[in-house]
């Protein structure tokens, strides 16, 4: 007659509760501290030191060969073999509230007096809160450390930059920047509403050195600017570079994007030639000012309460202007509203 095998239940099978969770901590009989004997807790420490040492050397060895491959001081690929390429965007300040940073609509009150801002940061939809952003902005070009003065409009071949004086842009230099009226100093005759400025500036493109227009072979400057690439040029704009005799600029001209837009835009530019001097290119890292164009918007009731569809487009030799991809442009909208509150 075969023998039938008969399971033995290990020791402890039955513990249950507090008492199990004791033997968890310790086991009197095996030694083991939270199921684990102290040679094996030292053979899984020693195996996980080794492991994670070598795991972290053979990072640290491939971070040291990719840097050998990164060049210093400036990126690895630059102008048309990088991504940015060579048509820098445009850029606008003051810039919107962070809840809002991806709108580009100024909605301004006409006639706002209010001087108390929503922060120290001005994050808030007052006009005074657009104001403080806009002094966060012009205020950087106060660090003039590591730049020069200077002289003629050349491209700037030193290691340092040029000072930008904001002094080009006339009554958009000062703070409130034409965002908020002061109805105690207003004197009689004087505007008591608000002439909000709006600044363009160029996106940073490392080591490009924008081309100026130039006349072409055989052909007067106004001839020039007669060809079919320059059709979305104001004849405004065309007529400031025709008469410039200076003409290394970057050339920015603004206009409605409709109909009703173009009747009702009215602005005055700083400095009134809309020219982005050469001199401040190219950028080299560090300290830099960034050249920059004013918008003055100015009194226009006609326009308050209507939401003005705005571009804004650079000039300069190659440039490429893709609407759809905001390429070598700036769309954004103007809303000016008669009421207070």
């Amino acid at each position: 007659m075969a023998s039938m095998g008969t399971a033995i239940k290990p020791a402890g099978w039955d513990r249950s509760g507090f008492e199990a969770f004791q033997y968890m901590i310790y086991n009197p009989d095996t030694g083991a501290i939270l199921s684990r004997t102290p040679l094996s807790w030292l053979k899984i420490t020693a195996f996980y030191i080794v492991y994670y040492t070598f795991l972290a050397g053979f990072w640290l060895g491939c971070m040291n060969i990719f840097f050998m491959t990164v060049p210093d001081g400036h990126p690895k690929w630059m102008l048309e073999e990088s991504i940015i390429g060579t048509n820098p965007g445009v850029g606008l300040r003051p810039v919107m509230e962070d809840k809002m940073i991806d709108s580009a609509m100024y909605q301004l009150r006409a006639a706002d007096s209010d001087w108390i801002p929503t922060d120290t940061k001005g994050e808030g939809p007052k006009n005074i809160d657009y104001a403080v952003r806009a002094k966060s902005f012009i205020d950087m070009y106060t660090n003039v450390t590591g730049l020069k003065t200077c002289e003629g409009n050349e491209v700037n071949t030193g290691d340092s930059g040029c000072i930008f004086d904001t002094v080009v842009l006339n009554e958009c230099a000062n703070f409130p920047y034409g965002y908020v009226i002061n109805e105690t100093t207003t004197e009689v005759g004087e505007s008591r509403f608000i002439e909000p400025c709006i600044f363009l500036k160029l996106n940073k493109i490392w080591n490009w050195v924008p081309k100026p227009i130039q006349s072409e072979v055989d052909k007067s400057m106004d001839e020039t600017l007669k060809d079919e690439k320059y059709n979305m040029m104001s004849d405004e704009l065309k007529n400031i570079i025709v008469k410039s005799v200076d003409r290394n600029f970057v050339w920015v001209d603004c206009f409605g994007r409709y109909p009703a837009d173009k009747e009702a835009f009215e602005v005055e530019y700083y400095p009134s030639n809309r020219g982005l001097p050469i001199k401040y290119f190219p950028f080299k890292g560090g300290n830099y000012h960034s050249p920059i164009i004013a918008l003055k918007f100015k009194e226009n009731k006609a326009a308050w309460g209507q939401l003005q569809h705005l571009e804004c487009r650079t000039w300069f030799e190659g440039v490429e202007h893709q609407t759809k991809d905001k390429i070598g442009l700036k769309q954004f909208e103007v809303h000016i509203l008669a009421s207070k509150n």
